[in-house]
């Protein structure tokens, strides 16, 4: 059978979001995926980053991620898993502007019936997380893709329906914790399985 092929796309300043994407291509690759990984074009990043200690930390790094160059890098993965900082309760401009650069695909249904997962880290549980994963779950549905809920059997950290949330804190220099890196791990599993119609054991 062949691997499904799946594409972690995300934006990164604080560099909390990159450690989930991180996180989401390891599991799925382990698993038995093959994971394409891209970082989103954000002209103001090398600069953003030095501006905040928590970034800093992984600037190098995530530009050594190969940058995403056109959307038709994903159009033929069977998944796409897409992570965004919440910037009041939303994507990020980055991630807005991929969003709007798959409008010819969505004339086009070529995003329909493939598979989608969103994730974004957060300030604080009362930072709008949850309200940026719906707009993630939202851009998914108008495209026809197939949304993965996080389930309730999904183990570790407690994580809203729409997708995986990390809070980062106010300097967003919290890093994941064990529990959310477990509910990741567990989500990923259960998504393989929908996705290389294996199952769907969490």
């Amino acid at each position: 059978m062949k691997k499904p092929v799946i594409a972690v796309v995300f934006h990164s300043v604080c560099a909390n979001t990159y450690l989930m994407a991180r996180e989401y291509r390891d599991a799925l690759r382990h698993m038995g995926a093959e994971v394409v990984f891209y970082r989103l074009h954000d002209p103001g990043y090398a600069a953003t980053a030095d501006a905040f200690p928590a970034s800093r930390e992984y600037k190098s790094e995530i530009l050594s991620v190969e940058e995403l160059k056109t959307p038709a890098q994903v159009l033929d993965c069977d998944a796409l898993f897409l992570g965004s900082p919440t910037y009041f309760g939303n994507v990020s401009a980055p991630v807005k502007a991929f969003i709007d650069s798959l409008v010819d695909y969505w004339v086009e249904a070529r995003l329909a019936g493939k598979f989608f997962g969103g994730f974004t880290s957060a300030g604080t549980p009362q930072g709008g997380g949850d309200i940026c994963l719906q707009a993630l779950t939202h851009f998914a549905m108008h495209m026809g893709m197939c949304v993965i809920p996080v389930p309730s059997v999904v183990a570790g950290m407690v994580q809203p329906a729409y997708g995986i949330c990390h809070w980062s804190g106010d300097q967003s220099d919290q890093r994941l914790a064990p529990g959310e890196r477990e509910a990741i791990a567990s989500y990923c599993a259960f998504a393989y399985g929908i996705i290389n119609r294996g199952g769907n054991e969490a």
